[in-house]
């Protein structure tokens, strides 16, 4: 259904089972921000040039990245962009671009490269699709709080881009004024560090800028002997998304969450005012703003956050890979995938309570397991991780290419070995991505009878997956605050304290994959997840590495913290100016600025390439 779009039949089911109440045309305005090109509310040329004269000329033109390919596919600036068009540093260092493909396409409305071989010959016409035409450059508060106050003048909607790295969309809009914090880059350490308002005194204190991402933190704190709590990508922004939904990572089981680590924010409210939160002056706006999501409740400048003395990580790497047949390959039948998992499972309350982080790769033909232990003690994870080591050491039948403990004394080296091609190529951008996820609960590890029921849920997900397009993988990570059980401080999905595996199915496209191809795709692996669903009723998943399409969105991706974290939203933006896609507050399939998803069954309306911007 996804992919597919149907406008004259604005009644069709939803994939969740939910009827659009009515047509577009029979609805009373679901948001005040719903201002598109061609309308008269829609600002002239001379406002758009106040604009920029008043936040320093830092109002931009849109030129999708892949541009240059559809004008001159010899030039330099084309040669540059292939490339480098599956690097995600270089994708997030334009706004036009997102990491992944989805969201910068509305329709049949695109500017793409064939992932696989972007130097091959493009077709058709590079269009903006979900980009916005013009967005903010932002490098300080008032040039976001002079945009927010232009947006709720005229009745646009507003998109915020850090990085893109988003499974959903939610850093592009079409049509939206778009504001990217990408250069916001400042980076400070506090030896000793007092929230405003607050007793409280803290030492080793981070502060960085909105636009920081993994790789720049860590380089700056790792020479101050600190560790900072990042994911498993570089070019993540950890103080957008990642560190407002949630953010898990190697040292998730150790210290938690970065939303755990939160001491205090500097960020833009919908009123256009800078404010400085923390517990002491705004409990229930910080809390919201520890796990309720980016995009949301502000706009975020600085992100305070507390740091970690430097321990060396310790890792116990093993991949293998087996034959499999040609042809009517069962993974629910495969007696390697059923024993891996079985084993794992059985150790991972182990690896738990031991603060081990582990990210595990499961594909039809091959494995890559990592277990992960932040520790002076440098021997320690060896003798925690003997019997998986043994397990995996002597099982009959399969070709192992690396079973091997390492110590990485800064996080730099660790992250370097994590970008060898046959681990970091099970992470990949500048394609087509289709996520959906499951939070499987410490519960479900506790009896060999439950370990069974996970591993029936691990083959016939991968199954479904397999002969059906997905591709069939699974990953298995485990990076959560399983050891930091509180929640009381954080807007988190309250799923996430009990999580022992977080469970993602995946499956990717390129520009060269079939229309129908890419459907079947997205709703493969927005299936394959019911087995898991199935084990977990209540349950939900990390709403960053979820399912786009999922029908059950409040519960899944929030939990019982979904209504305190909208009261507060309406309290803070009572006028609904930030909305994203099944965020808190989110308006539903019939605003129509949300045309280019599928799932809403409306005709997708691209943006409107505006003119060049005058000061």
């Amino acid at each position: 259904m996804s992919g597919a779009h149907h406008p004259h039949h604005p009644h069709r089911p939803q994939p969740d089972g939910k009827q659009p109440q009515a047509p577009i045309d029979d609805m009373p305005s679901i948001s005040n921000y719903s201002c598109v090109p061609g309308q008269a509310c829609w600002p002239s040329p001379s406002q758009w040039a106040k604009l920029n004269q008043t936040i320093g000329g830092n109002l931009k033109v849109t030129l999708p990245w892949a541009a240059p390919c559809y004008t001159d596919p010899s030039s330099d600036q084309c040669k540059n962009v292939g490339s480098h068009y599956m690097d995600s540093m270089a994708r997030t260092a334009q706004y036009g671009s997102m990491e992944f493909l989805d969201w910068e396409m509305c329709g049949q409305a695109s500017c793409m490269l064939n992932s696989f071989a972007p130097s091959s010959p493009v077709a058709g016409s590079c269009d903006l699709g979900r980009l916005s035409s013009y967005y903010v450059e932002a490098h300080t508060a008032d040039d976001i709080s002079k945009a927010l106050q232009f947006v709720q003048q005229h009745g646009i909607r507003v998109s915020i881009k850090n990085t893109g790295h988003d499974y959903f969309g939610r850093s592009s809009a079409a049509n939206s004024l778009a504001i990217w914090t990408y250069n916001m880059k400042d980076a400070k350490y506090h030896k000793n560090f007092k929230p405003k308002g607050c007793k409280t005194q803290y030492t080793d204190v981070g502060e960085v800028g909105a636009g920081i991402q993994a790789r720049e933190a860590w380089e700056f704190f790792e020479p101050l002997n600190m560790l900072v709590t990042v994911g498993a990508v570089a070019s993540v922004g950890i103080a957008g998304g990642f560190g407002q939904g949630g953010g898990h990572g190697p040292l998730g089981p150790t210290f938690g969450l970065m939303v755990d680590q939160a001491i205090e924010f500097d960020v833009v409210t919908a009123d256009g005012k800078a404010r400085t939160i923390n517990e002491c002056t705004d409990p229930d706006l910080f809390w919201a703003m520890r796990g309720g999501g980016g995009g949301t409740y502000a706009v975020l400048i600085s992100y305070k956050f507390q740091l970690h003395p430097a321990v060396p990580l310790n890792v116990y790497s093993f991949q293998a890979h087996w034959a499999i047949p040609a042809s009517g390959f069962d993974i629910t039948q495969s007696k390697v995938h059923r024993d891996v998992v079985t084993a794992l499972a059985r150790n991972q309350t182990l690896f738990a309570e031991q603060g081990i982080a582990g990210y595990n790769f499961l594909l039809p033909d091959h494995m890559v397991s990592l277990q992960i232990l932040p520790s002076n003690d440098t021997k320690a994870i060896q003798s925690i991780t003997s019997q998986w080591h043994d397990f995996l050491t002597n099982y009959p039948g399969i070709n192992i290419t690396d079973n091997t403990y390492h110590v990485f004394p800064k996080f730099s080296e660790w992250h370097k070995f994590s970008e060898t091609p046959s681990i970091a190529r099970n992470g990949p951008v500048g394609l087509g991505l289709q996520e959906s996820g499951r939070f499987l609960p410490k519960k479900l590890f506790n009896s060999e009878t439950k370990i069974a029921s996970i591993v029936n849920a691990v083959v016939n997900a991968m199954q479904f997956s397999y002969t059906n397009k997905g591709g069939g993988s699974a990953q298995l990570y485990a990076t959560g605050p399983l050891n930091q059980p509180d929640n009381s401080k954080t807007g988190v999905n309250p799923a996430w304290r009990d999580s022992m595996w977080e469970v993602i199915m995946g499956g990717i496209w390129t520009s060269n994959t079939p229309l129908n191809d890419r459907v079947q795709i997205q709703n493969t692996i927005s299936a394959s997840i019911q087995p898991f669903k199935a084990l977990t009723p209540g349950g939900g998943c990390y709403m960053n590495e979820g399912d786009w399409m999922e029908g059950n969105w409040q519960q899944t991706f929030f939990g019982s913290n979904y209504d305190k974290l909208l009261a507060i939203k309406k309290r803070y933006d009572p006028t609904g100016l930030f909305n994203c896609w099944k965020c808190v507050g989110w308006n539903g399939y019939q605003d129509p600025m949300y045309s280019c998803y599928a799932q809403t069954g409306a005709s997708p309306n691209p943006t409107v390439p505006q003119g060049p911007v005058g000061y």
